[in-house]
């Protein structure tokens, strides 16, 4: 048998494909031709002493990739493992076995989120898991993630504060429900500080609103598309609440739409109806089951539809902050300027607490200086001043 060296190695010819050389200095030592030409350095032992072990065969990595002087070090490592009773194969096969990231998610996902909250909530993480935390983590094996991994993904998304900040809890309790299944012993995605999430008070003006609705009355966009956002800025209500609706919700002679449990955020309501939103609704062709369908089949119409005519419609106006969720601020907004209460509101945007309400109503300044100037006004009269100085 000859001495494994780079000379041997570059002179295999291509008529030794798929042969087995064992090296003359060091025993388990050996290399493969390959079919597409390639070397492999490989490294043969029992797993036991005795010929009643079986053979265990372990790929080093290819010629070129490593030079022959490299893979005998790593041979006479793994081998020097093997005198000591270990079984680098069977670890090796242990380890693909390991669950990945992607696994942990999807358990989660399956057994915690979908059982045990609203169907809507777990819709929302599990689109959360495939867009973001399986393409960022999901091929890692679970005991290989590591908390400076989770930290430099977080640390690189402060363009998107808040949708990361949602993620990351997701993937802290996913990697929580390991700990408890004795996956891991520590959880990496626990201790990483928050991007801060500044408020947001952006709500369309007049002028945008305008804007908007007369781009929205073009026969350029597609009819549901179009129908789905007027509804929107004309009812205060989720995109998934209008995109999820289906003729069976609505009763068209009460004016009423009947939001399903697992389609509405804090549960099954009633959505009053104005007449103009009814003339929308009305107006619309019953091709399918949902009110707002898509061209494929019996199902609503998609997110990528409804995503890709709202930037067309906000790029149009000039509006490119805007999203499709300041029209619900705006409605409440809006609500809140012509008189209504704050029990109102609540009711009317589906809210659990009058605290989550008064989120959504924007700061009303010109509202504000109408009461300024007529609390002034009255106290004037009260007093019965005629002009204040600092005299």
């Amino acid at each position: 048998m000859p001495k494994i060296t780079k000379r041997f190695v570059d002179g295999l010819s291509v008529a030794n494909a798929g042969r087995i050389v064992r090296d003359d200095d060091l025993a388990g030592f050996a290399i493969r031709r390959n079919n597409d030409g390639s070397v492999t350095y490989l490294v043969e032992y029992r797993a036991g002493r005795g010929r009643s072990f079986p053979t265990r065969r372990i790929s080093l990595g290819r010629h070129g990739a490593l030079t022959p002087d490299e893979a005998r070090r790593a041979a006479k490592q793994m081998l020097a493992r093997v005198a000591g009773g270990e079984d680098p194969a069977a670890e090796r096969a242990g380890r693909r076995r390991e669950p990945t990231v992607r696994d942990v998610l999807i358990t989660a996902l399956e057994q915690h989120w979908k059982p045990k909250r609203r169907a809507s909530t777990a819709k929302v993480f599990e689109e959360m898991i495939n867009r973001t935390l399986i393409p960022a983590f999901g091929a890692i094996r679970v005991t290989d993630l590591s908390r400076p991994q989770v930290r430099g993904w977080h640390a690189a998304q402060t363009h998107r504060p808040r949708a990361s900040n949602h993620e990351l809890a997701v993937l802290r309790k996913a990697l929580s429900l390991a700990i408890s299944d004795e996956l891991i012993v520590d959880n990496p995605a626990r201790g990483i500080p928050l991007h801060p999430e500044g408020s947001r008070d952006r709500i369309p003006s007049d002028e945008e609103l305008r804007a908007i609705w007369l781009e929205l009355s073009g026969t350029a966009l597609r009819l549901e598309a179009r129908t789905l956002i007027k509804l929107l800025i004309l009812t205060g209500c989720r995109t998934g609440e209008w995109q999820t609706a289906r003729w069976s919700d609505v009763d068209l002679q009460r004016g009423i739409l009947s939001l399903r449990a697992e389609n509405a955020k804090a549960g099954g309501r009633h959505v009053p109806l104005s007449e103009p939103a009814l003339a929308l609704i009305g107006a619309l062709p019953r091709r399918s089951d949902f009110i707002l369908c898509n061209d494929v089949g019996n199902g609503p119409i998609t997110k990528d539809v409804i995503r890709r005519t709202w930037e067309a419609v906000r790029g149009k106006v000039g509006a490119p902050d805007l999203r499709l969720h300041d029209l619900r601020h705006g409605f409440a907004t809006r609500g809140a300027s012509l008189g209504a209460n704050a029990l109102i509101l609540r009711d009317a945007l589906g809210h659990k607490t009058l605290a989550m309400t008064g989120r959504y109503v924007s700061r009303q300044n010109s509202s504000v200086k109408t009461l300024s100037d007529n609390v002034a006004s009255e106290i004037l009269r009260i007093t019965a001043v005629t002009e204040i100085s600092n005299v």
